[in-house]
Protein backbone atom coordinates (compact mmCIF):
# COMPACT_ATOMS: atom_id res chain seq x y z
CA UNK A 1 0.00 0.00 0.00
CA UNK A 2 2.98 2.43 0.95
CA UNK A 3 5.01 1.33 -2.11
CA UNK A 4 1.69 2.42 -4.52
CA UNK A 5 1.60 5.53 -2.57
CA UNK A 6 5.25 6.30 -3.09
CA UNK A 7 4.86 5.36 -6.94
CA UNK A 8 1.77 7.67 -7.11
CA UNK A 9 4.19 10.76 -5.28
CA UNK A 10 6.54 9.71 -7.69
CA UNK A 11 4.86 9.81 -10.87
CA UNK A 12 3.05 13.02 -10.03
CA UNK A 13 6.72 14.72 -9.04
CA UNK A 14 8.20 13.16 -12.39
CA UNK A 15 5.31 14.60 -14.22
CA UNK A 16 5.12 18.36 -12.67
CA UNK A 17 8.67 18.38 -13.59
CA UNK A 18 8.32 17.44 -17.26
CA UNK A 19 5.38 20.18 -17.61
CA UNK A 20 7.81 22.25 -15.84
CA UNK A 21 10.78 21.74 -18.46
CA UNK A 22 8.23 21.55 -21.70
CA UNK A 23 6.76 25.41 -20.21
CA UNK A 24 10.35 26.46 -19.80
CA UNK A 25 11.14 25.81 -23.06
CA UNK A 26 7.93 27.15 -24.21
CA UNK A 27 8.54 30.30 -22.42
CA UNK A 28 12.08 30.42 -23.95
CA UNK A 29 10.97 30.11 -27.32
CA UNK A 30 8.32 32.81 -27.65
CA UNK A 31 10.77 35.12 -25.49
CA UNK A 32 14.08 34.68 -27.58
CA UNK A 33 15.31 37.25 -29.14
CA UNK A 34 15.14 37.29 -33.14
CA UNK A 35 18.16 37.32 -35.12
CA UNK A 36 18.52 40.80 -37.34
CA UNK A 37 20.77 40.68 -40.19
CA UNK A 38 23.16 43.31 -40.91
CA UNK A 39 22.26 45.18 -43.72
CA UNK A 40 18.35 45.06 -42.91
CA UNK A 41 15.36 47.29 -43.86
CA UNK A 42 12.71 47.55 -41.89
CA UNK A 43 9.13 46.70 -44.01
CA UNK A 44 6.64 48.63 -42.11
CA UNK A 45 3.01 48.05 -43.37
CA UNK A 46 0.70 51.08 -42.50
CA UNK A 47 -2.97 50.05 -43.03
CA UNK A 48 -6.37 50.45 -41.67
CA UNK A 49 -6.83 51.81 -37.77
CA UNK A 50 -3.78 52.61 -36.06
CA UNK A 51 -3.99 54.00 -32.71
CA UNK A 52 -1.70 56.03 -29.97
CA UNK A 53 -1.20 53.24 -27.78
CA UNK A 54 -2.83 49.68 -27.24
CA UNK A 55 -1.95 47.91 -23.77
CA UNK A 56 -3.55 44.34 -25.18
CA UNK A 57 -0.66 41.53 -25.23
CA UNK A 58 -3.23 39.69 -27.54
CA UNK A 59 -3.04 42.74 -29.99
CA UNK A 60 -0.78 42.96 -33.18
CA UNK A 61 -2.14 46.56 -34.36
CA UNK A 62 -0.06 49.18 -35.24
CA UNK A 63 0.16 51.96 -33.08
CA UNK A 64 1.95 55.72 -32.43
CA UNK A 65 3.48 54.19 -29.80
CA UNK A 66 5.46 51.36 -31.23
CA UNK A 67 6.62 53.26 -34.48
CA UNK A 68 7.83 55.96 -32.06
CA UNK A 69 9.60 53.90 -30.24
CA UNK A 70 11.38 51.65 -32.06
CA UNK A 71 12.23 53.64 -35.10
CA UNK A 72 14.31 55.88 -32.49
CA UNK A 73 15.87 52.34 -31.89
CA UNK A 74 16.25 51.55 -35.19
CA UNK A 75 17.73 54.96 -35.65
CA UNK A 76 20.81 54.29 -34.07
CA UNK A 77 21.03 50.73 -34.45
CA UNK A 78 23.56 49.58 -37.29
CA UNK A 79 22.06 46.24 -38.62
CA UNK A 80 19.49 48.55 -39.86
CA UNK A 81 20.23 50.75 -43.16
CA UNK A 82 16.78 52.04 -43.81
CA UNK A 83 12.85 51.55 -44.26
CA UNK A 84 10.24 50.47 -46.53
CA UNK A 85 6.68 51.40 -46.07
CA UNK A 86 3.78 49.47 -47.61
CA UNK A 87 0.98 51.82 -47.32
CA UNK A 88 -2.68 50.89 -47.68
CA UNK A 89 -5.87 52.73 -46.84
CA UNK A 90 -5.60 54.16 -43.08
CA UNK A 91 -8.48 54.38 -41.42
CA UNK A 92 -6.82 57.02 -38.59
CA UNK A 93 -7.11 61.32 -38.58
CA UNK A 94 -4.57 63.24 -40.82
CA UNK A 95 -2.53 64.55 -37.73
CA UNK A 96 -1.63 60.90 -36.40
CA UNK A 97 -0.91 60.12 -40.14
CA UNK A 98 1.30 63.69 -39.89
CA UNK A 99 3.02 62.19 -37.18
CA UNK A 100 3.88 58.72 -38.74
CA UNK A 101 5.77 61.28 -41.47
CA UNK A 102 7.63 63.11 -38.69
CA UNK A 103 8.61 60.42 -37.20
CA UNK A 104 10.01 59.09 -40.90
CA UNK A 105 11.61 62.63 -41.40
CA UNK A 106 13.32 62.61 -37.79
CA UNK A 107 14.78 59.19 -38.56
CA UNK A 108 16.41 59.99 -42.14
CA UNK A 109 18.53 62.45 -40.38
CA UNK A 110 20.28 59.09 -39.13
CA UNK A 111 21.58 59.34 -43.21
CA UNK A 112 19.29 56.26 -43.68
CA UNK A 113 16.92 55.68 -46.37
CA UNK A 114 12.86 55.50 -46.49
CA UNK A 115 11.09 54.21 -49.09
CA UNK A 116 6.87 54.53 -49.70
CA UNK A 117 5.41 51.91 -51.72
CA UNK A 118 1.67 52.92 -52.18
CA UNK A 119 -0.78 50.04 -52.86
CA UNK A 120 -3.73 51.59 -52.38
CA UNK A 121 -5.01 55.31 -51.01
CA UNK A 122 -6.03 58.50 -51.49
CA UNK A 123 -4.70 62.18 -50.48
CA UNK A 124 -4.17 60.62 -46.69
CA UNK A 125 -2.24 57.80 -47.37
CA UNK A 126 -0.23 59.92 -50.51
CA UNK A 127 0.62 62.68 -47.56
CA UNK A 128 2.21 60.30 -45.54
CA UNK A 129 4.55 58.28 -48.45
CA UNK A 130 5.48 62.04 -49.08
CA UNK A 131 7.89 61.63 -46.12
CA UNK A 132 10.04 59.07 -47.51
CA UNK A 133 13.25 59.73 -49.80
CA UNK A 134 10.74 58.08 -52.69
CA UNK A 135 7.55 57.22 -53.62
CA UNK A 136 6.65 54.04 -55.17
CA UNK A 137 3.22 53.84 -56.28
CA UNK A 138 1.78 50.27 -57.06
CA UNK A 139 1.70 49.56 -60.99
CA UNK A 140 -2.08 47.91 -60.81
CA UNK A 141 -3.88 50.92 -59.16
CA UNK A 142 -3.82 54.48 -59.53
CA UNK A 143 -4.08 56.64 -56.76
CA UNK A 144 -6.97 58.85 -55.78
CA UNK A 145 -5.56 62.21 -54.58
CA UNK A 146 -9.17 64.42 -54.54
CA UNK A 147 -9.70 66.88 -51.90
CA UNK A 148 -11.47 66.19 -48.55
CA UNK A 149 -15.21 66.03 -47.65
CA UNK A 150 -17.24 65.46 -44.35
CA UNK A 151 -20.63 64.23 -43.58
CA UNK A 152 -23.16 65.40 -40.23
CA UNK A 153 -25.97 63.79 -39.95
CA UNK A 154 -29.14 64.56 -37.51
CA UNK A 155 -31.20 62.46 -35.51
CA UNK A 156 -33.94 64.88 -34.49
CA UNK A 157 -36.84 63.70 -36.40
CA UNK A 158 -35.66 59.87 -36.28
CA UNK A 159 -35.99 60.53 -32.16
CA UNK A 160 -39.62 61.73 -32.55
CA UNK A 161 -40.86 59.00 -34.48
CA UNK A 162 -39.56 56.94 -31.34
CA UNK A 163 -41.27 58.80 -28.86
CA UNK A 164 -37.95 60.45 -27.81
CA UNK A 165 -37.49 64.13 -27.32
CA UNK A 166 -33.61 65.67 -27.02
CA UNK A 167 -33.58 68.25 -23.97
CA UNK A 168 -29.92 69.19 -24.41
CA UNK A 169 -28.51 71.97 -23.66
CA UNK A 170 -25.30 74.00 -24.39
CA UNK A 171 -22.36 76.94 -23.99
CA UNK A 172 -21.87 78.61 -26.17
CA UNK A 173 -23.20 78.94 -30.04
CA UNK A 174 -20.21 76.58 -31.40
CA UNK A 175 -20.71 73.94 -28.76
CA UNK A 176 -22.71 71.91 -31.28
CA UNK A 177 -22.25 68.03 -29.41
CA UNK A 178 -25.79 67.95 -29.22
CA UNK A 179 -26.97 69.22 -32.79
CA UNK A 180 -27.43 65.22 -34.26
CA UNK A 181 -29.91 64.80 -31.10
CA UNK A 182 -31.80 68.25 -31.53
CA UNK A 183 -31.67 69.66 -34.82
CA UNK A 184 -32.70 68.71 -38.28
CA UNK A 185 -29.90 70.16 -40.27
CA UNK A 186 -26.28 72.37 -39.20
CA UNK A 187 -26.79 75.37 -38.07
CA UNK A 188 -25.04 78.35 -39.60
CA UNK A 189 -22.13 78.20 -36.47
CA UNK A 190 -21.53 74.63 -36.62
CA UNK A 191 -21.59 74.70 -40.51
CA UNK A 192 -18.62 77.98 -40.51
CA UNK A 193 -16.73 75.85 -37.41
CA UNK A 194 -16.77 72.52 -39.56
CA UNK A 195 -15.81 74.38 -43.16
CA UNK A 196 -13.26 76.07 -41.47
CA UNK A 197 -11.65 72.83 -39.62
CA UNK A 198 -11.93 71.39 -43.15
CA UNK A 199 -10.31 73.88 -45.15
CA UNK A 200 -7.14 74.35 -42.30
CA UNK A 201 -6.62 70.15 -42.78
CA UNK A 202 -6.70 70.63 -46.54
CA UNK A 203 -4.62 73.45 -46.78
CA UNK A 204 -2.09 71.89 -44.15
CA UNK A 205 -1.97 69.07 -45.97
CA UNK A 206 -1.66 70.44 -49.77
CA UNK A 207 1.37 72.21 -48.07
CA UNK A 208 3.15 69.40 -46.40
CA UNK A 209 3.11 67.50 -49.80
CA UNK A 210 4.50 70.87 -51.51
CA UNK A 211 7.77 70.57 -48.73
CA UNK A 212 8.19 67.37 -48.54
CA UNK A 213 7.95 66.89 -52.79
CA UNK A 214 9.31 70.12 -53.37
CA UNK A 215 6.49 71.67 -55.85
CA UNK A 216 4.88 74.73 -55.46
CA UNK A 217 1.57 74.49 -53.75
CA UNK A 218 -0.72 76.37 -56.51
CA UNK A 219 0.77 73.11 -59.16
CA UNK A 220 -0.62 70.62 -56.20
CA UNK A 221 -3.67 72.69 -55.61
CA UNK A 222 -3.89 72.37 -59.63
CA UNK A 223 -3.70 68.54 -59.86
CA UNK A 224 -5.65 67.70 -56.71
CA UNK A 225 -8.85 69.47 -58.01
CA UNK A 226 -8.48 67.43 -61.42
CA UNK A 227 -7.98 64.00 -59.32
CA UNK A 228 -8.56 61.68 -60.19
CA UNK A 229 -5.83 61.24 -63.06
CA UNK A 230 -4.01 58.52 -63.95
CA UNK A 231 -0.52 57.75 -62.94
CA UNK A 232 1.20 58.77 -65.58
CA UNK A 233 -0.16 62.45 -64.77
CA UNK A 234 1.05 62.19 -61.19
CA UNK A 235 4.60 60.80 -62.33
CA UNK A 236 4.79 63.59 -64.53
CA UNK A 237 3.88 65.96 -61.80
CA UNK A 238 7.06 65.15 -60.45
CA UNK A 239 4.13 63.75 -57.26
CA UNK A 240 5.10 60.33 -57.44
CA UNK A 241 8.58 58.75 -58.45
CA UNK A 242 7.74 55.53 -60.17
CA UNK A 243 4.94 52.49 -60.36
CA UNK A 244 6.15 49.35 -59.33
CA UNK A 245 5.15 45.92 -58.31
CA UNK A 246 6.33 45.22 -54.41
CA UNK A 247 8.63 42.40 -55.72
CA UNK A 248 10.75 44.89 -57.81
CA UNK A 249 11.65 47.21 -55.26
CA UNK A 250 14.37 46.20 -53.94
CA UNK A 251 15.92 45.56 -57.71
CA UNK A 252 15.58 49.42 -58.18
CA UNK A 253 17.31 50.04 -55.36
CA UNK A 254 20.07 48.13 -56.46
CA UNK A 255 20.79 46.64 -53.35
CA UNK A 256 21.79 43.17 -51.33
CA UNK A 257 19.97 44.03 -48.45
CA UNK A 258 17.57 42.11 -46.22
CA UNK A 259 13.97 42.56 -45.40
CA UNK A 260 13.20 42.41 -41.57
CA UNK A 261 10.21 42.78 -40.64
CA UNK A 262 8.57 45.39 -38.37
CA UNK A 263 6.79 42.81 -36.29
CA UNK A 264 9.87 41.00 -35.26
CA UNK A 265 12.28 44.01 -34.92
CA UNK A 266 9.88 45.38 -31.94
CA UNK A 267 10.61 41.92 -29.73
CA UNK A 268 14.33 42.51 -30.00
CA UNK A 269 15.49 44.66 -27.08
CA UNK A 270 16.72 48.14 -26.68
CA UNK A 271 20.43 49.23 -27.08
CA UNK A 272 22.37 50.77 -24.39
CA UNK A 273 20.95 54.85 -24.70
CA UNK A 274 17.58 53.70 -24.24
CA UNK A 275 18.55 51.95 -20.50
CA UNK A 276 20.16 55.44 -19.27
CA UNK A 277 19.30 56.12 -15.78
CA UNK A 278 17.52 59.28 -16.33
CA UNK A 279 13.68 58.75 -18.05
CA UNK A 280 11.02 60.56 -19.81
CA UNK A 281 7.64 59.19 -19.57
CA UNK A 282 5.50 58.83 -22.22
CA UNK A 283 1.82 58.69 -21.00
CA UNK A 284 -1.01 58.01 -23.30
CA UNK A 285 -4.29 59.42 -22.42
CA UNK A 286 -6.36 58.24 -25.52
CA UNK A 287 -10.45 58.17 -25.37
CA UNK A 288 -13.27 59.70 -23.77
CA UNK A 289 -13.05 61.15 -20.14
CA UNK A 290 -14.74 59.39 -17.74
CA UNK A 291 -14.28 58.69 -13.99
CA UNK A 292 -12.98 55.27 -12.91
CA UNK A 293 -10.70 53.09 -14.56
CA UNK A 294 -9.52 53.21 -18.27
CA UNK A 295 -11.18 49.95 -20.47
CA UNK A 296 -13.66 49.14 -22.69
CA UNK A 297 -15.59 51.62 -24.92
CA UNK A 298 -18.10 54.96 -24.22
CA UNK A 299 -21.67 54.86 -25.96
CA UNK A 300 -20.09 56.63 -28.95
CA UNK A 301 -17.77 53.62 -29.56
CA UNK A 302 -14.85 55.67 -28.25
CA UNK A 303 -12.05 53.96 -25.95
CA UNK A 304 -13.19 54.65 -22.37
CA UNK A 305 -10.32 57.28 -21.03
CA UNK A 306 -10.49 56.80 -16.85
CA UNK A 307 -9.87 59.62 -14.69
CA UNK A 308 -8.18 56.97 -11.95
CA UNK A 309 -5.98 55.53 -14.45
CA UNK A 310 -4.54 58.91 -16.05
CA UNK A 311 -4.27 59.98 -12.45
CA UNK A 312 -2.46 56.91 -11.23
CA UNK A 313 0.49 57.55 -14.00
CA UNK A 314 1.13 61.18 -13.31
CA UNK A 315 1.45 60.94 -10.16
CA UNK A 316 3.81 57.56 -10.54
CA UNK A 317 5.75 59.38 -12.86
CA UNK A 318 5.65 62.82 -10.21
CA UNK A 319 7.20 60.11 -7.39
CA UNK A 320 9.38 58.83 -9.32
CA UNK A 321 12.91 60.19 -8.74
CA UNK A 322 14.55 58.91 -12.18
CA UNK A 323 12.03 60.33 -14.21
CA UNK A 324 12.93 63.76 -15.37
CA UNK A 325 10.07 65.09 -17.29
CA UNK A 326 6.77 63.82 -18.64
CA UNK A 327 5.28 64.02 -22.00
CA UNK A 328 1.26 63.39 -21.74
CA UNK A 329 0.22 62.43 -25.24
CA UNK A 330 -3.52 63.01 -25.81
CA UNK A 331 -5.69 61.90 -28.05
CA UNK A 332 -9.67 63.09 -26.34
CA UNK A 333 -12.77 64.55 -27.37
CA UNK A 334 -13.66 65.17 -23.81
CA UNK A 335 -16.20 63.81 -21.63
CA UNK A 336 -16.55 64.40 -17.87
CA UNK A 337 -16.23 67.58 -16.51
CA UNK A 338 -15.71 65.69 -13.27
CA UNK A 339 -13.38 63.74 -14.48
CA UNK A 340 -11.29 66.42 -16.80
CA UNK A 341 -10.97 68.47 -13.71
CA UNK A 342 -9.86 65.21 -12.09
CA UNK A 343 -6.52 64.42 -13.84
CA UNK A 344 -5.81 68.33 -14.66
CA UNK A 345 -5.18 68.82 -10.72
CA UNK A 346 -2.94 65.43 -11.20
CA UNK A 347 -0.95 67.35 -13.82
CA UNK A 348 -1.10 70.57 -11.71
CA UNK A 349 0.34 68.54 -9.03
CA UNK A 350 3.09 67.43 -11.50
CA UNK A 351 4.45 70.54 -13.52
CA UNK A 352 5.22 72.01 -9.96
CA UNK A 353 8.28 69.37 -9.58
CA UNK A 354 9.03 68.78 -13.32
CA UNK A 355 8.68 69.39 -17.00
CA UNK A 356 5.09 68.58 -18.67
CA UNK A 357 4.75 68.68 -21.89
CA UNK A 358 1.67 68.04 -23.86
CA UNK A 359 1.48 66.36 -26.98
CA UNK A 360 -1.90 66.67 -28.99
CA UNK A 361 -2.51 63.77 -31.25
CA UNK A 362 -6.05 63.67 -33.76
CA UNK A 363 -8.24 65.17 -30.83
CA UNK A 364 -7.56 66.80 -28.08
CA UNK A 365 -10.72 69.18 -27.60
CA UNK A 366 -12.70 70.25 -25.17
CA UNK A 367 -12.03 68.35 -21.55
CA UNK A 368 -8.99 66.79 -23.31
CA UNK A 369 -8.13 70.48 -23.99
CA UNK A 370 -8.82 71.09 -20.10
CA UNK A 371 -6.35 68.44 -19.14
CA UNK A 372 -3.87 70.21 -20.79
CA UNK A 373 -3.92 73.37 -19.52
CA UNK A 374 -1.86 72.34 -16.05
CA UNK A 375 1.42 71.57 -18.39
CA UNK A 376 4.90 73.40 -18.94
CA UNK A 377 4.18 73.51 -22.96
CA UNK A 378 1.31 72.69 -25.41
CA UNK A 379 2.15 70.97 -28.52
CA UNK A 380 -0.10 70.12 -31.96
CA UNK A 381 0.45 69.39 -35.11
CA UNK A 382 -1.12 71.63 -38.07
CA UNK A 383 -4.57 68.95 -38.01
CA UNK A 384 -5.07 68.47 -34.51
CA UNK A 385 -8.60 69.48 -33.35
CA UNK A 386 -8.75 71.40 -30.70
CA UNK A 387 -10.09 74.12 -28.47
CA UNK A 388 -14.09 73.55 -28.18
CA UNK A 389 -13.93 75.69 -24.96
CA UNK A 390 -17.45 74.56 -23.47
CA UNK A 391 -19.94 73.19 -21.68
CA UNK A 392 -23.24 70.24 -22.78
CA UNK A 393 -25.86 69.00 -20.52
CA UNK A 394 -29.39 67.52 -20.24
CA UNK A 395 -30.94 64.77 -20.26
CA UNK A 396 -33.43 62.45 -22.85
CA UNK A 397 -37.19 62.56 -22.70
CA UNK A 398 -38.37 58.80 -22.83
CA UNK A 399 -42.14 59.10 -21.79
CA UNK A 400 -43.07 58.83 -25.24
CA UNK A 401 -41.16 55.81 -26.13
CA UNK A 402 -42.65 54.33 -22.64
CA UNK A 403 -45.93 54.95 -23.72
CA UNK A 404 -45.34 53.55 -27.40
CA UNK A 405 -44.36 49.61 -26.04
CA UNK A 406 -47.18 50.20 -22.84
CA UNK A 407 -45.01 50.86 -19.96
CA UNK A 408 -46.01 53.29 -16.80
CA UNK A 409 -43.58 54.87 -14.16
CA UNK A 410 -44.69 56.56 -11.28
CA UNK A 411 -42.28 59.37 -9.20
CA UNK A 412 -42.11 59.74 -5.50
CA UNK A 413 -40.16 62.57 -4.14
CA UNK A 414 -38.70 64.15 -0.57
CA UNK A 415 -37.94 67.56 -2.57
CA UNK A 416 -39.13 69.71 -5.63
CA UNK A 417 -35.62 68.85 -7.61
CA UNK A 418 -35.25 65.30 -6.71
CA UNK A 419 -36.32 63.97 -9.89
CA UNK A 420 -34.96 66.80 -12.08
CA UNK A 421 -32.92 64.44 -14.51
CA UNK A 422 -35.57 61.66 -14.35
CA UNK A 423 -36.31 60.27 -18.06
CA UNK A 424 -39.79 60.40 -17.42
CA UNK A 425 -40.37 64.18 -17.54
CA UNK A 426 -39.00 67.42 -19.19
CA UNK A 427 -37.63 70.18 -17.26
CA UNK A 428 -39.44 73.07 -15.88
CA UNK A 429 -38.50 76.35 -16.56
CA UNK A 430 -36.45 76.88 -13.10
CA UNK A 431 -34.87 73.22 -13.07
CA UNK A 432 -33.65 74.42 -16.46
CA UNK A 433 -32.54 77.84 -15.06
CA UNK A 434 -30.90 75.66 -12.57
CA UNK A 435 -28.88 73.45 -15.02
CA UNK A 436 -27.62 76.13 -16.97
CA UNK A 437 -26.65 77.91 -14.05
CA UNK A 438 -23.91 75.29 -13.35
CA UNK A 439 -23.12 75.14 -16.66
CA UNK A 440 -22.49 78.42 -17.39
CA UNK A 441 -19.80 78.63 -14.08
CA UNK A 442 -18.54 75.81 -15.28
CA UNK A 443 -17.67 77.97 -18.47
CA UNK A 444 -16.41 80.57 -16.82
CA UNK A 445 -14.05 78.50 -14.61
CA UNK A 446 -12.77 77.28 -17.94
CA UNK A 447 -12.20 80.88 -19.20
CA UNK A 448 -10.78 81.53 -16.69
CA UNK A 449 -7.74 78.61 -16.37
CA UNK A 450 -7.29 79.28 -19.98
CA UNK A 451 -6.76 82.78 -19.53
CA UNK A 452 -4.76 81.55 -16.95
CA UNK A 453 -2.41 79.20 -18.67
CA UNK A 454 -2.02 80.91 -21.82
CA UNK A 455 -1.71 84.82 -20.37
CA UNK A 456 -4.42 85.60 -21.52
CA UNK A 457 -7.50 88.37 -20.85
CA UNK A 458 -10.62 86.28 -19.74
CA UNK A 459 -12.69 88.47 -22.45
CA UNK A 460 -9.70 87.15 -25.03
CA UNK A 461 -10.62 83.72 -24.36
CA UNK A 462 -14.49 84.48 -24.54
CA UNK A 463 -13.98 85.23 -27.79
CA UNK A 464 -12.38 82.19 -29.25
CA UNK A 465 -14.27 79.97 -27.24
CA UNK A 466 -17.73 79.64 -27.25
CA UNK A 467 -17.94 75.92 -28.05
CA UNK A 468 -15.58 76.37 -31.07
CA UNK A 469 -12.82 73.34 -32.52
CA UNK A 470 -9.70 74.91 -34.18
CA UNK A 471 -7.22 73.22 -35.96
CA UNK A 472 -4.16 73.10 -34.65
CA UNK A 473 -2.65 75.17 -37.67
CA UNK A 474 -5.13 78.08 -35.87
CA UNK A 475 -4.82 77.57 -32.43
CA UNK A 476 -1.15 78.73 -32.73
CA UNK A 477 -2.23 81.90 -34.32
CA UNK A 478 -4.61 82.44 -31.09
CA UNK A 479 -2.59 81.28 -28.34
CA UNK A 480 -4.10 78.40 -27.33
CA UNK A 481 -0.84 76.21 -27.94
CA UNK A 482 2.53 76.68 -27.68
CA UNK A 483 4.36 75.19 -30.53
CA UNK A 484 3.34 73.03 -34.06
CA UNK A 485 4.78 69.68 -33.61
CA UNK A 486 4.52 65.69 -32.94
CA UNK A 487 5.25 63.16 -30.59
CA UNK A 488 9.14 63.79 -31.29
CA UNK A 489 9.12 67.21 -30.74
CA UNK A 490 7.34 66.89 -27.57
CA UNK A 491 10.16 64.33 -26.21
CA UNK A 492 12.74 66.85 -27.29
CA UNK A 493 11.15 69.86 -25.82
CA UNK A 494 11.25 67.56 -22.56
CA UNK A 495 14.46 66.40 -22.93
CA UNK A 496 15.10 70.56 -23.02
CA UNK A 497 13.12 71.68 -20.06
CA UNK A 498 14.59 68.86 -17.82
CA UNK A 499 17.77 70.37 -18.72
CA UNK A 500 19.44 66.90 -20.18
CA UNK A 501 21.87 67.83 -22.77
CA UNK A 502 20.75 66.62 -26.25
CA UNK A 503 23.80 64.43 -27.01
CA UNK A 504 23.31 62.45 -23.53
CA UNK A 505 21.26 58.80 -24.35
CA UNK A 506 17.93 59.12 -21.86
CA UNK A 507 15.28 56.02 -21.31
CA UNK A 508 11.62 55.97 -22.25
CA UNK A 509 9.44 55.12 -19.85
CA UNK A 510 6.19 54.29 -21.33
CA UNK A 511 2.40 54.39 -19.78
CA UNK A 512 -0.09 52.16 -20.06
CA UNK A 513 2.49 49.42 -20.49
CA UNK A 514 1.58 46.43 -22.34
CA UNK A 515 -0.64 43.67 -20.05
CA UNK A 516 0.55 40.87 -19.18
CA UNK A 517 -1.35 38.00 -20.47
CA UNK A 518 -2.64 36.65 -16.84
CA UNK A 519 -3.53 40.15 -15.97
CA UNK A 520 -5.58 40.23 -19.61
CA UNK A 521 -7.12 37.21 -18.92
CA UNK A 522 -8.34 38.12 -14.95
CA UNK A 523 -10.03 41.29 -16.67
CA UNK A 524 -11.33 39.58 -19.00
CA UNK A 525 -13.48 37.70 -15.94
CA UNK A 526 -13.47 40.39 -13.21
CA UNK A 527 -12.33 44.00 -12.57
CA UNK A 528 -8.99 42.93 -11.64
CA UNK A 529 -6.86 45.73 -9.39
CA UNK A 530 -3.63 43.87 -9.05
CA UNK A 531 -3.34 42.42 -5.37
CA UNK A 532 -6.53 43.85 -4.75
CA UNK A 533 -8.01 41.48 -6.42
CA UNK A 534 -11.43 43.37 -6.14
CA UNK A 535 -13.72 41.23 -8.18
CA UNK A 536 -17.31 42.98 -9.79
CA UNK A 537 -18.79 41.96 -12.99
CA UNK A 538 -17.82 44.85 -15.45
CA UNK A 539 -20.88 44.34 -17.93
CA UNK A 540 -23.99 43.61 -15.83
CA UNK A 541 -24.13 47.08 -13.59
CA UNK A 542 -27.13 47.47 -11.97
CA UNK A 543 -29.37 50.84 -12.68
CA UNK A 544 -28.06 52.60 -9.61
CA UNK A 545 -24.72 52.59 -11.16
CA UNK A 546 -25.94 53.39 -14.22
CA UNK A 547 -27.12 56.40 -12.99
CA UNK A 548 -23.81 57.69 -11.04
CA UNK A 549 -22.15 57.32 -13.91
CA UNK A 550 -24.65 59.10 -15.99
CA UNK A 551 -24.77 61.80 -13.55
CA UNK A 552 -21.00 61.85 -13.02
CA UNK A 553 -20.94 62.68 -16.89
CA UNK A 554 -22.87 65.58 -16.83
CA UNK A 555 -21.74 68.23 -17.31
CA UNK A 556 -20.10 67.13 -20.09
CA UNK A 557 -16.73 69.28 -21.84
CA UNK A 558 -17.35 67.56 -24.92
CA UNK A 559 -16.29 68.62 -28.48
CA UNK A 560 -19.28 69.53 -30.60
CA UNK A 561 -19.02 67.03 -33.60
CA UNK A 562 -17.41 63.83 -34.58
CA UNK A 563 -15.44 64.83 -37.73
CA UNK A 564 -14.79 62.06 -40.22
CA UNK A 565 -13.21 62.84 -43.36
CA UNK A 566 -13.69 60.55 -46.41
Amino acid sequence: MKRGILIAILIIVIFVIFMGLIAGFVYMQLNREPYIADNSFLKINLKGGIEDNEDSPFSKAMTVEDLFYHIKRAKIDKRIKGIILKISYLRTGFSITEDIGRIIKDFRKSGKKVYAFIYCGGIKEYYLATFADKVYVFKGNDLFLTGLATEAIFLKNTLSKLGIKAELFHIAEYKTATNIFTQDKMTSAHRESVQKLLDDIYISTLQGISKNRNIKLGSIKKIVNESPVSNARYLKAGLIDKTIYEDEILKDLKTDYKITKFETYRRTSSPKPFKAKKKIAVIFASGEINSGRSGGKSITGDKILGSETISKYLRIARKSPSIKAVVLRINSPGGSALASDEIRREAELLVKKKPLVISMSDVAASGGYWISLSSSKILALPQTITGSIGIISGKFVLKGLYGKIGLNKEILKTSEYADMFSDYKEFTPSEKEKLMRVMRKIYNDFLIKVAKSRNMKVADVDNIAKGRVWSGYSALKLNLIDKIGGINKAFEEAKKLAKIPASEGVGIKIYPKKKSLMDSILDLFFNYKGAKAKIENPIKLTIEEKLIRYKQFFPAMMMPFKLIVN
